[in-house]
């Protein structure tokens, strides 16, 4: 039990020492004088995306079908936010 523990953390530790490397790589976007994130653009219209996607399958029929439900939306998202990032805001 001990072990699962200091891994979960390692990982916590690594993750957070990326997201801290990699906060001033990405551009930002000027609405009105707010600088916002393209990342976070990004991410909110995989996000769109992903519910889209979700409600063709549904009409589709194969929503009922899909084993690991939440996986698979995650990974849509994951998806659609990464090839919006390269498509609109890779420099």
């Amino acid at each position: 039990m001990k072990r699962a523990t200091t891994s979960g953390l390692r990982n916590i530790v690594a993750t957070a020492l990326v997201a801290v490397a990699c906060a001033g790589c990405n551009p930002n976007i000027d609405v009105d004088g707010a600088l916002i994130p393209a990342w976070l653009t990004a991410l909110v219209a995989g996000v769109a995306a992903a519910v889209g996607a979700r409600s063709l399958l549904i009409r589709w029929g194969v929503d009922r079908h899909l084993v690991a439900r939440p996986w698979v939306y995650v990974s849509l998202t994951i998806t659609f936010s990464g090839l919006l990032w390269l498509l609109f805001f890779r420099t």
